[in-house]
C-alpha cells in the first residue's frame, strides 16, 4: 500500500514535469520566431536605407493586436522609400500577428547610433499571461509599449533585439 502511494506521487511529479517541459518547448519556439522576425526586419531596413534613415521603420505605439492594412503600392520596385517602409512594416507586423499569439512589436531608432535600431517583439504566453503583472512585464518591455494595458488584461512577454545596419 505504501509502495503504491509513493509510486503515485512519483507519477504525478513526472506528469507535472512533462507539462512544464512542453510549455518551455513552446516558449523556445516563440523566442526562435521572434529572432527570425527581428532578423527579417533588419534585412528590410537594409534594403531601404533611405527609409530607415528617415525613421520610417519606427513603431513606437502601445501594444495592440489590431489587424494592419497593407498600403497601396503597385510593386515594391515602383514604391518611394516611404511607401516601401510602410509596406515593409505592414507586412512584417501582419506576419508577427500570424506567427505569434497576440504578436506585436515596438521599434525605435537609437539616437546615439544612426545605424542601430532597438526592437522589442511582444506576444502573449497563454499560460503565463495571468501570472505576469505589468511590473514584471515592464522589466523586458519599454514603458510606451505597455501603456494603456488594463490590470486584468493578459500581459505580453517581450524580447529585446538590437539591429545594426
Amino acid at each position: 500500500m505504501v509502495a503504491i502511494l509513493i509510486l503515485s506521487f512519483g507519477l504525478l511529479g513526472l506528469g507535472g514535469l512533462a507539462a512544464a517541459a512542453q510549455r518551455y518547448v513552446k516558449m523556445a519556439q516563440f523566442q526562435s520566431i521572434g529572432t527570425l522576425m527581428a532578423t527579417d526586419l533588419g534585412e528590410r531596413m537594409r534594403g531601404n536605407i533611405n527609409g530607415f534613415s528617415k525613421g520610417l521603420y519606427v513603431r513606437a505605439n502601445a501594444y495592440s493586436t489590431t489587424a494592419v492594412e497593407l498600403p497601396t503600392c503597385a510593386t515594391p520596385s515602383a514604391c518611394t522609400s516611404a511607401e516601401l517602409a510602410a509596406l515593409d512594416m505592414a507586412q512584417w507586423v501582419g506576419e508577427l500577428q500570424k506567427r505569434l499569439p497576440g504578436g506585436d512589436a515596438h521599434v525605435k531608432l537609437d539616437p546615439a547610433n544612426a545605424l542601430a535600431t532597438d526592437i522589442w517583439i511582444l506576444w502573449i504566453d497563454p499560460k503565463a499571461s495571468k501570472e505576469l503583472s505589468v511590473a514584471d512585464a515592464s522589466t523586458d518591455c519599454p514603458a510606451a509599449a505597455l501603456a494603456g494595458i488594463a490590470d486584468d488584461a493578459p500581459k505580453p512577454r517581450c524580447m529585446y533585439y538590437r539591429i545594426s545596419l
